[in-house]
């Protein structure tokens, strides 16, 4: 869960796809995020450090009449005030796939070591101190995660004991499941689709390394 932050500035200026081809510049530094997203009066959005709360990321695939055409990569993040920064940039049938991967990976990297590893670090030190921590749809406590599960008809919670918890990890998604009763009693958590899938996994994962020592 370290950071490897430095006091640098991640500058660099994207192209959406080949639709909406003007250059958006994207600022990212250890105080504030600010990208081109608008193209109106008020160019840019700027959220302050103390303000990020979340974020969630991934790949849409892009259909054809047949086939997969390309790849959206997306990274949304959102504040205290909920509103939400979104950065995309599309890549049809392969054009510049390894650069936008790339450029995915730079960008995710630099928000965990700036913003979203000191939030990893600060709610797994209130979870030392024996308070509960709230990560999108999983509260964690001293005796396991409750997860909240959409039904038909309404919500329900699932609770999964520490002592009883194993976490399997995949490219979109991590998973939580009861060695007792895995087949009913599990969870997952997509990248692209719940906010802070990695700060939860990252502090699950620690939790569970912690308890094997």
């Amino acid at each position: 869960m370290s950071s490897k932050a430095e006091t640098q500035e991640f500058n660099v200026y994207i192209q959406r796809g080949p639709i909406d081809r003007k250059k958006r510049q994207l600022v990212i530094t250890s105080d504030f995020i600010q990208f081109e997203d608008n193209n109106g009066f008020d160019l840019f959005t700027v959220f302050q450090k103390e303000d990020i709360c979340e974020y969630r990321y991934g790949i849409n695939w892009i259909s054809g009449y047949q086939f997969t055409i390309g790849r959206e990569y997306v990274i949304f993040v959102r504040n205290s005030s909920d509103q939400v920064m979104k950065i995309s940039f599309k890549s049809l049938y392969g054009r510049r796939k390894k650069e936008y991967h790339r450029l995915s990976n730079n960008i995710l990297n630099t928000l965990w070591d700036y913003f979203f590893s000191p939030i990893t670090n600060q709610l797994y030190d209130e979870f030392k101190k024996s308070a509960d921590i709230t990560i999108g749809r999983a509260t964690l406590t001293s005796s396991g995660i409750f997860v909240a599960e959409n039904g038909l008809v309404k919500t329900e919670k699932k609770m999964i004991p520490w002592e009883n918890m194993e976490i399997r990890s995949y490219q979109t998604y991590f998973a939580v499941f009861s060695t007792i009763n895995p087949a009913k009693i599990n969870a997952a958590f997509s990248y692209l689709n719940d906010w802070n899938t990695l700060v939860l996994h990252s502090i699950v994962k620690h939790i569970l390394n912690k308890r094997k020592e």
